[in-house]
């Protein structure tokens, strides 16, 4: 009888632990933000994400289509009306792994910079980001989906002055 007693006793708690680990692993967003346009152009996204074991690593991608528009600024802090400004459109992302803790959350956070350009500036002119529009912005890791942050446009005019 203590046999029985001792074995029913241990496949309980074997089911109630596997149940607890197949319940754990169902990843899923709790919240994303994003805010920004930095001074640096770059847009810095947040996240939260339950639903992981302890200690499981999971990639995040932070991802946008940017719309830049590049130029040539003159010591009178100017954007010359000539050919040398540019825009740029490009989907940009960021991507990080991270691990959860103990509670099986992650909390972090991503930095999705502005596209590049391959505009040159004459000497006496230095290269500036007029500015930066990024739309159709997501955040999504395997098996959580997408989160998608609000409002959905993000921009920053740096140099209004600039045609």
């Amino acid at each position: 009888m203590k046999k029985l007693s001792i074995l029913s006793l241990s496949m309980v708690a074997i089911v109630g632990f596997m149940a607890t680990n197949v319940w754990a692993q169902s990843p899923h967003f709790l919240r994303c933000s994003a805010s920004g346009v930095t001074s640096d152009g770059e847009l810095n996204v947040s996240f939260k994400i339950a639903g992981l074991g302890s200690n499981e690593s999971i990639t995040v991608t932070a991802s946008a289509h940017a719309d830049a528009i590049y130029g040539c600024l003159n010591r009178g802090q100017q954007c010359p009306n000539a050919a040398n400004k540019v825009e740029v459109q490009q989907d940009v992302s960021a991507t990080g792994t991270f691990t959860s803790g103990k509670n099986g959350q992650i909390t972090g956070s991503l930095t999705v910079e502005p596209p590049p350009t391959e505009l040159t500036c004459p000497n006496g002119q230095r290269l500036v980001l007029v500015s930066i529009s990024y739309t159709n912005v997501s955040v999504s890791a395997p098996g959580a989906g997408d989160c998608i942050p609000s409002p959905g446009t993000f921009a920053a005019n740096f140099f209004p002055q600039c045609p």
